[in-house]
């Protein structure tokens, strides 16, 4: 490896425009004459450098880039901003919201319409619902805004307030059996959220399953895409529900016109704050058969739920027949015998963390923790079983995630460990250099748990520092905690006798200049 010096240093941070703030730390290594491109070994691991090109270049490369995407932009937006300033006057100044509905639901057809104003047509849909008296699609409509649009703070916090101070709403879910209603109409109870002209629903007395009635749902005829949704449902207040599994059940059939037809039967949980707590919308298993067909969704509420909305989706271009539809409380103790006789299944090391199951299929995840010395291996994974003539067996696993855990490490170690490094370690100042031939990079994060290593050695309070291990006295607390085994980057990894030399940054800091 090349014996040149290693530089610390940072790239231009632009004033202002779309780039202001945002600072690129690096770590880079002058070329040795032969131009071989030289690394950096950290814990086992090799850091390449960057290599850059001038300022003047990059801005202008910037400035290009900006120019040609506002040029493709611009007409696009200044169009969807016509659109939603039409709306507005036809719905305010002319008193004609149902030609304002139809131009913001149009808006939000657009695929290319800038996000800031996709809320706000959201916003002034569900205004315009609540003119003409449709409370149940007013609130799909601020439920939408606030859960997909997030991130478009101002107007999302509206919409949650909306939502805060929704006093009418049922506490349950009502004629599931389609028993309520006039044929050819919406079905009593129900209603088909941002429906264009004419019904997307309609409930039937004839061609049922059951003896009573059932629901027709179909797509919009015009405009077409493959994709095109209708999607008749439910939603109710979901305190009676909060803490208990649910079962959702419907019999489901597809009367397909394309390949691509299909049902999807959903249940959603909405949380505060526009935040989702169980969903299942069965996408990847859909009911594409013309013979009536047994859907049905299990699944806990969480225990700060507001609302529960359930429904069946029509996909396509096809009609979607709905009948006997239910929706109960599983008794605890089935949830109770099922997740028991699963839990059994597993060695003592893993344990349930989360466990939902609908009749003859269930989901666990789970949690496995191998020891390894000093550490701890935890393995997290979604496990599908399915009940068979001779129990439950395991069908698929899902691998969630994997990482290596050890306990804090003792403060006064810490503070003993702090202080030889104030002691020893050089603050690294703007372009100031040193000479490495194995250097270990350790860059540490708010977010890493007290027992990482980067945890330790950011205890010394210095942003950026490099310390030369050949002048760490061999009897000291800190060379024996670098000879020992420590989580770097969240792996098992030991300093000492992998390099000369550490360079710790603090990722939260500015470099200095």
């Amino acid at each position: 490896m090349s014996d040149a010096p290693v530089l610390v240093g940072r790239a231009p941070r632009p004033a202002d425009g779309p780039l202001a703030g945002h600072t690129d730390l690096v770590l880079r290594a002058v070329l040795p004459a032969k131009l071989r491109t030289p690394a950096i070994q950290c814990c086992g691991a090799s850091f390449r450098p960057f290599f850059f090109i001038s300022s003047a270049s990059l801005r202008l490369c910037v400035s290009l880039t900006l120019a040609l995407l506002l040029l493709s932009t611009l007409s696009a937006q200044t169009d969807a901003e016509r659109q939603l300033e039409t709306a507005v006057y036809r719905e305010t100044v002319l008193g004609d919201v149902p030609s304002a509905i139809t131009i913001y639901r149009d808006l939000l057809t657009q695929k290319a319409v800038p996000r800031s104003i996709a809320a706000r047509a959201l916003w002034q849909l569900g205004l315009c619902q609540e003119k003409l008296g449709q409370r149940r699609d007013a609130h799909a409509t601020y439920s939408r805004l606030s859960r997909d649009f997030a991130a478009e703070t101002a107007i999302a916090a509206q919409a949650r307030g909306k939502l805060a101070n929704w006093t009418d709403y049922l506490p349950r879910p009502r004629n599931l059996r389609f028993e309520e209603g006039e044929g050819g109409k919406m079905p009593f109870g129900w209603f088909v959220p941002e429906k264009g002209s004419g019904e997307l629903a309609e409930l039937r007395r004839k061609g049922c399953r059951s003896n009573g009635g059932c629901a027709v749902v179909v797509t919009p005829a015009t405009p077409f895409t493959p994709d095109a949704v209708a999607n008749l449902m439910q939603s109710f207040l979901a305190t009676a529900y909060r803490g208990k599994t649910v079962r959702l059940r419907a019999w489901v059939r597809v009367e397909g016109v394309g390949p691509g037809d299909r049902a999807q039967m959903w249940l959603r949980v909405d949380r505060p704050n526009g935040r989702v707590g169980f969903e299942e919308n069965m996408d990847g298993h859909p009911v594409r058969s013309a013979e009536w067909t047994s859907c049905e969704i299990v699944g806990e509420i969480d225990a700060d739920a507001q609302f529960i909305a359930f429904g069946v989706r029509s996909i396509g271009r096809g009609r979607v027949w709905v009948d006997e539809v239910s929706f109960d409380i599983v008794p605890e103790e089935q949830v109770n015998a099922v997740r028991t006789a699963i839990a059994q299944k597993y060695p003592r090391d893993t344990s349930m963390t989360e466990f939902r199951f609908s009749g003859a299929e269930a989901v666990a995840t789970v949690r496995k923790a191998t020891p390894q010395g000093v550490f701890t291996l935890v393995e997290t994974s979604r496990d599908t079983w399915e009940r068979g003539e001779e129990g439950w067996k395991l069908s698929t696993r899902e691998p969630l995630s994997r990482e290596y855990q050890t306990l804090a490490p003792d403060p006064d170690l810490v503070r003993t460990l702090a202080d030889e490094i104030r002691q020893q370690a050089l603050p690294i100042n703007g372009l100031d250099s040193f000479r490495a031939t194995k250097g270990c990079l350790a860059v540490h994060r708010a977010e890493m748990s007290d027992g990482a290593g980067e945890h330790v050695l950011a205890a010394a309070g210095i942003p950026q520092w490099v310390l030369d291990l050949h002048n760490v006295p061999a009897a000291s607390p800190l060379a024996r905690w670098l000879a020992e085994p420590h989580l770097f980057h969240g792996q098992p990894a030991t300093i000492a006798g992998h390099c000369d030399s550490l360079v710790f940054l603090e990722a939260s800091a500015p470099l200095k200049n």
